[in-house]
This record gives structure tokens, C-alpha cells and sequence, in this order.
């Protein structure tokens, strides 16, 4: 085990998560919380302390009728500290890609009451995510709770996709415009998100968030592309994906199996991530009978 500091205080860390106690002032109803990263806020919100929150990131979009008010202190990963400091929180919660570093060691040596998950964001971590909100807030019981249901739901999902014999590829655009294409490589959200829902990804040879050429497409050939319902909406639509010269020639797209996703629901990897590849599986995978996720109360309407 290492340690974790954050101001004078030191902490065990295990597995990724603060494994002492919170503090006491932690334990203490937190009365202004300040969330960076739109999974953060979801927990927060689906353990009832909704209320709470001063302020958020521009990742965090739900639940869009009460976040979409809130100030906003930057983008998760170019967060300044002067900008969370002017909400005078008594409690920040940090997702892992929050930063920049810096900025983070900054805060915590200001004794700020700073809490920052250290596992990678995926599938798998959403539960202890949960848990490690929970534990931040005092609501250890009902962040278990929360977890394992979200743990039901996605071993579900799980078993229904490792009986499937069909994996279709997938292409997922980060960006699609005239002036060129970004695509998802292995080791994104993107990837973990395609082969949690059945599919495998048209652009796994190349590693991170890489620019596809019109070539590179043609030969992959995706059965179905996947793009943030932000990104086609600033496009103009799906007639306007259609129209872009380096995917005219794709079978998927003059065929229309074109799907588009929230970015946050998709990609959020929150309490929701498990219907999230559900609903991504089930349109992979038109013709199976996937069984149906329980509607949880974090889902919203």
C-alpha cells in the first residue's frame, strides 16, 4: 500500500480508493460540494445529496433539469484552482481524469476537504466509485446499496452478451467532420464501451483517440458507426454524417445503422453505465432477446 496525502493528513490506499475512514468533517453533512466529473455528480445525486452541490464540470450533464443550472468550475481535465476555490466548497469530489495534476496538489495542500478516485474509469470501477462516494459523504450504507445493484445490472449484461456468437464491428467518432475524422482506438471509454455491449471495435489497431483517414474507414468497414448524440447534433444530423465525403462509401452509413448516444450516458461511467451498454447492445444486436435491466430510481424518466 502507498500513501495518499491530503493537506497534513495521510491515507492508506488500497485498490485504487481511500481506504481510511473520511475525516470528520467529511462524516459531516457537507453543505456545499463541489463535483469534477459527470460520473461524481451522478453518484451524488442518486445518494440524495443533490441538494448539496454548488457547483460542477462541463462533463457533468445529469440529471440534465438540476445540473444544467449549477455553475460551472471548468472541463474535468484544465480545471483551475482560483475557479473551484470561488464556490467555497466544504467538500470536492474528483473523478480520476480530474486535473491537471498540479492544479490537484495545489488544492490538497491548501487543506482543501479534497476526495480523488485513483482507479481508472470503467465498467468494472463504477461500483467502487460508488462506494468510495459513499464513504466521502457518510452514506456508506446506501452507496452499497447503489453499487450493488449496479453490479446486478451490469453482470447481466454481461452473461446475456457472452452468450452472443455475433460481435459487430463498430467505428466510434469522436469528431466526424469535412476537415477529417477522429476515432476511438483501444484503451478508450469507447473501446471498453463497445465490447461491454457485444461489439468490437472497426479501429482496435490503433491505441488512443487517432485520426482515421477516409481510407482507413472504407477498409474497415464497420457494420454499425457510434458517435455522441453532442457530436451529431453539432454536425446537423445524421443526413449531414451521411454527406461527409470520408464516409459516403461506408455500407453502415448508406444503410443508415448510424447510432448516437448522450456523451455523459455513454461514456460517463456513472451509475448508469450498465444501461447505457444495454441499450448500445440491444441496437447491436436488433434480433436477440436481451433481458430487460430493472428501471433503477438514478435513471431518471
Amino acid at each position: 500500500m502507498g500513501t495518499f496525502k491530503i493537506g497534513r493528513r495521510a491515507f492508506l490506499i488500497g485498490a485504487g480508493l481511500v481506504a481510511a475512514m473520511p475525516t470528520g468533517r467529511a462524516r459531516a453533512a457537507a453543505k456545499r460540494i463541489v463535483c469534477a466529473g459527470g460520473a461524481m455528480t451522478e453518484i451524488v445525486f442518486a445518494l440524495g445529496h443533490g441538494d448539496s452541490v454548488v457547483a460542477v464540470d462541463t462533463t457533468s450533464w445529469f440529471p440534465y433539469e438540476r445540473v444544467s443550472k449549477l455553475p460551472k468550475i471548468g472541463y474535468l481535465r484544465m480545471l483551475a484552482a482560483e475557479g473551484v476555490l470561488s464556490t467555497q466548497p466544504d467538500l470536492i469530489l474528483a473523478d480520476h481524469d480530474a486535473g491537471p495534476p498540479d492544479v490537484m496538489r495545489q488544492l490538497q495542500s491548501m487543506k482543501i476537504n479534497l476526495h480523488q478516485f485513483d482507479e481508472k474509469s470503467t465498467a468494472e470501477t463504477v461500483g467502487a466509485k460508488i462506494n468510495f462516494v459513499g464513504d466521502a459523504l457518510g452514506e456508506t450504507d446506501k452507496a452499497r446499496e447503489v453499487s450493488t445493484a449496479y453490479e446486478s445490472d451490469l453482470q447481466t449484461l454481461q452473461v446475456a452478451v457472452g452468450k452472443l456468437t455475433a460481435r459487430p464491428s463498430v467505428l466510434f467518432l469522436l469528431n466526424a467532420a469535412s476537415n477529417g475524422l477522429r476515432g476511438a482506438g483501444a484503451g478508450t471509454g469507447a473501446d471498453d464501451i463497445i465490447r461491454l455491449a457485444g461489439g468490437s471495435n472497426a479501429f482496435a489497431a490503433a491505441r488512443g483517440y487517432q485520426s482515421v483517414s477516409p481510407e482507413s474507414a472504407l477498409t474497415a468497414d464497420p457494420a454499425f458507426i457510434l458517435l455522441m448524440q453532442e457530436t451529431l447534433d453539432e454536425m446537423g444530423g445524421i443526413e449531414q454524417v451521411k454527406a461527409l465525403p470520408a464516409l459516403a462509401h461506408l455500407k453502415a452509413v448508406a444503410e443508415g445503422r448510424i447510432i448516437a448516444l448522450h456523451g455523459s450516458y455513454l461514456l460517463g461511467f456513472g451509475p448508469r453505465t450498465a444501461h447505457a451498454a444495454w441499450e448500445l447492445a440491444a441496437q447491436l444486436h436488433p434480433n436477440e432477446a436481451l433481458p430487460a435491466l430493472p428501471k433503477r430510481p438514478w435513471l431518471g424518466t
